[in-house]
């Protein structure tokens, strides 16, 4: 299994990098076409988030695939997608942490206030994690720590391995608003009806998922919510924890920047970023 999944990541990671490089070369292309000016950052920022979008859609889909399969018995009834897809994932998180540092380079670059002197790789990389910590530190933690969780669980729970998979539901509405922002379309009604949706997905998928989970789990052991939290191992509801707290971190911020909008006050594009 490992041979097997092991490849499937090296491959999947050659082909999110393949994307990225696709997409900014297509993005560029047009622009020029349409002479349009844009810097190298917001090219690779939009291009970052069009593979975050393509990746959302294809985890969504092997989430969905697996939460119908396995709703039955929520604890023993298996899906292939649930272990395969882990791997992707794997390959996925790091091919972002990667491009996330890329379209920090490219803001150093192109930055004439930036105290990183060129050539600096141990200055770059020291900014890079001190203006991204917490997103660097979700993608490798899920990277080293959850995923080798998911692969080596003795195919028990795919259901809630599937629903882990659906939070990326909100994913496309994420990205597309920084595609949208970076476009110059911030102030349309565009603009407003993706972040209605982003806040809707992102409160439905990332958040409410997990007393759905529990539910589910209560639901079918004869258990309420509070039942279900002192049943299951500690060690389970610590890590939905640590993966719940960033996401409240993160639709705190959606909130805020909804409420600025809807006093007719500007966005800044550090406000932008949910990080």
């Amino acid at each position: 299994m490992f041979i097997e999944g092991a490849l499937l990541s090296g491959v999947t990671l050659v082909g999110w990098i393949g994307a990225f490089h696709f997409t900014a070369h297509s993005f560029t292309r047009h622009l020029k076409s349409r002479r349009w000016e844009m810097s190298r950052q917001h090219i690779l920022n939009m291009s970052e988030a069009v593979v975050s979008g393509l990746q959302s859609v294809v985890s969504s889909v092997c989430g969905v695939l697996v939460v119908v399969s396995c709703g039955h018995n929520v604890m023993r009834a298996t899906h292939s997608l649930s272990t395969r897809y882990a791997w992707v994932m794997a390959s996925y998180f790091l091919y972002d942490t990667w491009a996330m540092y890329q379209v920090h380079l490219s803001s150093l670059k192109e930055g004439s206030s930036s105290s990183v002197k060129s050539g600096d790789v141990v200055g770059r990389l020291k900014s890079f994690m001190q203006r991204r910590t917490l997103l660097i530190l979700h993608h490798l933690v899920l990277a080293f720590v959850l995923v080798p969780i998911l692969i080596y669980r003795d195919g028990i729970g795919d259901f809630f391995v599937g629903c882990f998979y659906c939070v990326e539901l909100s994913g496309p509405f994420t990205n597309m608003r920084v595609v949208l922002s970076r476009l110059g379309l911030k102030n349309t009604r565009w603009y407003a009806a993706n972040g209605i949706l982003m806040i809707t997905t992102f409160t439905c998928c990332r958040v409410l998922v997990f007393p759905y989970m529990y539910l589910c789990y209560g639901s079918q052991h004869g258990l309420g919510l509070w039942g279900v939290v002192h049943s299951i191992p500690l060690h389970c509801n610590l890590g939905c924890l640590l993966i719940l707290l960033p996401q409240i971190h993160w639709i705190r911020l959606m909130v805020r920047g909804a409420l600025k909008i809807s006093r007719g006050q500007h966005i800044t594009e550090a406000e932008e970023k949910i990080d």
